[in-house]
């Protein structure tokens, strides 16, 4: 798309450099101080000299993420995130990835955590590209527990790898949960707990401490332990622990 806006936030009479967005916004921003934080835009020099004149640096990169993202490269308080939509935030997160953005990187991880929640999957996808192999385990587990993770929204969201590998973890988390409950079924002293345990999206975790009590502590340790990636591969996601 031909840019035909230029940011309200980034339009410095005396920038040097001259980035549009994917949606056709122009940011007329600082050779320096993208320069100084981003090892991307350092390494890459030559392509965004000043000397170049009013050449236009074309990045994939929506106008709303590019904005977030340019705000961690100045002398300015941090951009704040929480009304921020996912989707955006998302964008944000992997340029903040892509670019090297050090100033963005732990702010975007943190968040990324506190999404897994809300938005398993995207943050499953987020995590084995980037080889943040907890997150990526916490977040299929989350997968597992959430309504809106069927099959058709993992293949819509995630990698080719990455789906093939969710579909081994959910056929062993379902595995493993239907032998646990067949387990439970043959206490009658067990029923109401397994009651409780199907009242619930995360029984494992929500009652630990009762599993625990009855005589289940291995069994809701390995629910609650389960691996996407194993730990002992050195962060590499092809290696999926099932």
């Amino acid at each position: 798309m031909e840019p035909t806006r230029i940011s309200i936030r980034f339009c410095a009479l005396d920038s040097d450099l001259t980035i549009a967005s994917s949606d056709g916004v122009l940011f007329k921003v600082h050779h320096k101080n993208l320069e100084v934080h981003s090892d991307v835009f350092a390494s890459a020099e030559r392509a965004t000299r000043p000397e170049n004149g009013d050449e236009i640096v074309y990045l994939s990169e929506t106008s709303d993420v590019l904005d977030l993202l340019f705000q961690y490269m100045y002398r300015q308080p941090q951009p704040e995130l929480k009304d921020v939509e996912f989707s955006t935030f998302a964008g944000l997160a992997e340029a903040a990835e892509k670019y090297v953005v050090y100033s963005a990187l732990g702010w975007c991880r943190m968040k990324m955590e506190e999404s897994a929640t809300t938005h398993p999957l995207q943050v499953l996808d987020y995590a084995v590209k980037h080889g943040h192999v907890d997150l990526a385990n916490e977040s299929a587990q989350q997968s597992m527990l959430s309504s809106v993770c069927g099959v058709a929204e993992a293949m819509d969201i995630l990698e080719p790898s990455t789906f093939k590998k969710w579909i081994l973890f959910q056929e062993r988390w379902n595995k493993e949960k239907l032998e646990f409950f067949s387990i439970m079924v043959r206490y009658p002293e067990d029923i109401p707990l397994l009651q409780k345990c199907f009242a619930v999206p995360n029984p494992f975790r929500t009652f630990r401490k009762e599993l625990e009590e009855a005589g289940y502590r291995n069994r809701t340790s390995r629910m609650i332990t389960m691996k996407f990636i194993a730990e002992d591969t050195n962060c590499d996601p092809k290696d999926v622990d099932i």
